[in-house]
């Protein structure tokens, strides 16, 4: 057994972070056992995997399966499949049939979950999950066939032999050190031990690579400030707020290589000391009876919180060999018997207060004006609230008024959605925050339509780049001016360059997605047979056929343009998304003559692409130029789109970024695609109402996205040579 003495205060830590994830399934009921979405009884994806962790976490703290808080979970996860929403394998799935395999292994539906996934094995032998890691997918399927096997419920569907074949060969196609870990691990339990080989090269390069990183895994070169802070013993949650998704990422690899080498150590003595010093350097981190707080200010998304608390506990038991009850369950026991009852609020309390919340007359002045933009499923609207003095209530005088708020946006929509806008804004670099529009938490969450309303400042002296482009000339030269610099500011977030992109990312980014519109937008045209002729019909499919090709290409040459310098990246940047205004005088010390805001989160990412962005806004800004009977000398349109172009061609050369302009061009096709997507659900609303004019217009008007998103490939895949 590893060294106890460096586990600081092993029995607190570990009894409070148990205590607190028992109190998850009622503290955070949107993300542990949640409630149905919808009436087909979809839960959000988010849920799923959170719970399958926290159950993973329950298992290794000691509760048996048969208890109630796991048995209600196994209950939860048994959905069957296939069902409406599910008919193929998916991450939700995967998740769903990890956590039954763990807790009912028995239950019908995992042996069609099982062979459904043996199903989605592609022609060049991966697994096909969620297909923008076709590696990772077909190492978790190598890691559930396992399991089933441990369990007894494989029934033969992959022979052992197979699964030792693909153990070995995942050690070969695994890069990132949390999966390189547990493909050693498969390997070693399906055949008993490493060849030579890949003792000396990978198991050797894990501890390699926590050597080099002060002893943790997952951390990127430009992120080793961070390492050293935990090897001093001196991080704080000012250092981490930029970088707490990087942060995230890097404990949790870090975790799961703990989890998955140790099985190993019995045989391979020198890992030892390696897990060791990373398990000694994470719980140096939050260890003692604070360890909750710690954890929740290092980590204030709750979603964030529950996974870290979740594989802390299940890399621990990992260490420790032994269920966890051994050392917690004291302390419970004793905290349990020397907490004092709580006050309970009188009742007369807290009626009191529900009688005053009701006393309070709050209304509307007019009915809530659309201010929807956007294509997600949420709402954005705009109301001017009237709060009424009840001594008074028909005398304006004694009206309420609350500064800054004659006038607010209300933003509602699914829950999931909202979350993730609301989170994206938390992952905001601070150097940056003020380019968004801030997003409070929400205020209200319908329980039963699993609705959630935030309200919001109103943006009212703000308009669009869309409608100033058009209707406000007096700032289109400081258009020109300033645009490009307030996006480039943006997309440098904190400042501090970060060299390297993440594996796939490209695909993930731009390949998948022009796979998945194309799919969608000839699915449309030609399976409702809005083409009047044959000949256009040939046409339609040849240009489909066409536009896979190219794709088909890129994804063969994908390695030449994957490595480029990552950005912030908004993910949905066009004109209806940029709020600008005009200040009425100019800041001290500035040339500034516009602010400028950001709308719409949900896409954001801290590892992006700026290429995608600047492609992107450069179609919007082409369709709305389109129409306009202008030349081009005195189009501000144009003179933005080359204001925008050459700023982003001196930071591509700043940043050493030889491959900007192809991945614009690259972005200016996806855009262009999603735009055509974006249409068929207008065209597939007028089928549904028998109005098929309108969607052979849309049809047209699809081919030809299609064809200009076509002519932007040609150039990417020339370039490529």
């Amino acid at each position: 057994m590893p060294n106890l003495r460096e586990l600081h205060e092993l029995e607190p830590t570990l009894g409070e972070l148990v205590l607190d994830l028992l109190r998850a399934r009622f503290e955070y009921p949107e993300l542990v056992l949640s409630p149905p979405l919808d009436a087909r009884g979809e839960v959000s994806a988010n849920a799923v995997r959170v719970t399958q962790h926290y159950t993973t976490a329950l298992l290794a703290y000691g509760f048996a399966s048969d208890q109630d808080e796991l048995r209600e979970a196994a209950d939860w996860f048994a959905t069957p499949f296939p069902n409406e929403a599910h008919r193929r394998i998916d991450a939700v799935e995967m998740n769903r049939l990890e956590a039954l395999l763990s807790l009912c292994p028995d239950h019908p539906s995992v042996l069609p979950r099982l062979q459904q996934l043996l199903q989605q094995r592609t022609p060049t032998d991966y697994f096909d999950i969620q297909s923008s890691d076709l590696a990772f997918d077909t190492l978790w399927t190598i890691k559930v066939m396992a399991l089933a096997r441990e369990k007894g419920v494989l029934n033969g569907l992959m022979a052992e032999d197979d699964l030792r074949k693909w153990s070995n060969r995942m050690v070969q196609d695994t890069r990132r050190d949390k999966d390189l870990a547990l493909a050693l691990r498969l390997r070693h339990e399906l055949v008993g031990r490493l060849t030579p080989g890949q003792q000396r090269k990978h198991l050797a390069d894990l501890l390699r690579i926590a050597e080099q990183s002060g002893g943790l895994w997952g951390l990127s070169q430009d992120m080793m400030g961070i390492g050293q802070s935990i090897q001093q013993q001196a991080l704080t949650v000012d250092l981490i707020a930029d970088y707490r998704e990087i942060f995230r990422e890097t404990m949790l690899s870090t975790c799961y290589v703990i989890e998955n080498l140790m099985p190993m150590l019995p045989a391979y003595p020198e890992v030892e000391p390696v897990v060791c010093r990373a398990m000694e350097l994470w719980w140096g981190v939050f260890h003692g009876p604070n360890a909750v707080h710690t954890l929740r200010s290092l980590f204030p998304n709750p979603y964030d919180y529950l996974l870290i608390v979740s594989r802390t506990l299940v890399s621990l038991r990992a260490f420790l060999e032994h269920p966890l009850i051994r050392w917690g369950a004291s302390y419970i026991h004793r905290k349990l018997a020397a907490q004092q009852v709580r006050q309970v609020e009188p009742t007369d309390t807290v009626n009191i207060k529900k009688a005053l919340q009701n006393w309070i007359q709050v209304d509307l002045e007019k009915p809530p004006e659309q201010m929807r933009l956007g294509m997600s499923d949420s709402n954005v609207v705009r109301i001017r609230p009237r709060i009424c003095n009840p001594m008074q209530p028909e005398d304006d005088t004694f009206r309420l008024a609350i500064p800054n708020a004659d006038s607010l946006v209300v933003k509602y929509g699914p829950i999931d959605e909202i979350d993730a806008e609301r989170d994206n804004y938390d992952k905001l670099p601070s150097a940056i925050k003020d380019c968004f529009v801030n997003i409070p938490q929400p205020s209200y969450v319908d329980p039963v339509k699993r609705r959630a309303y935030v309200i919001m400042a109103d943006l009212n002296r703000y308009r669009t780049l869309y409608d100033a482009l058009q209707k406000v000339p007096q700032i289109h030269e400081a258009l020109v001016n300033e645009l490009g610099l307030f996006l480039l500011r943006v997309h440098r977030g904190d400042g501090r360059p970060r060299l390297s992109t993440q594996d796939g990312l490209l695909m993930q980014l731009y390949l998948m997605p022009m796979q998945e519109h194309v799919r969608q937008v000839f699915s449309y045209i030609l399976e409702n047979r809005l083409l009047d002729s044959p000949d256009k019909q040939r046409y339609a499919l040849n240009l489909q056929r066409t536009l896979l090709e190219m794709v088909g290409q890129l994804v063969r040459r994908q390695l030449d343009l994957e490595t480029f310098p990552i950005a912030c990246m908004h993910g949905d940047l066009h004109s209806r998304n940029i709020m600008v205004r005009r200040l009425k005088q100019r800041d001290s010390g500035s040339d500034s003559e516009l602010d400028f805001k950001l709308i719409d989160l949900e896409k954001f990412r801290r590892n992006g692409d700026a290429a995608m962005d600047v492609g992107e806004l450069l179609v919007d800004l082409e369709l709305l130029r389109a129409p306009r009977n202008v030349a081009a000398d005195r189009d501000p349109i144009v003179s933005l789109m080359r204001a925008i172009a050459d700023t982003y061609t001196i930071f591509a050369r700043e940043r050493e970024d030889v491959n900007f302009s192809t991945r614009v061009q690259l972005a200016q096709a996806r855009s262009l695609l999603r735009i055509a997507k974006g249409r068929t659900k207008q065209g597939e609303l007028s089928l549904r109402e028998s109005r098929k004019g309108p969607a052979i217009r849309v049809a047209f008007d699809a081919l030809n996205d299609a064809e200009q998103a076509l002519e932007y490939l040609k150039q990417v895949v020339a370039v490529l040579g």
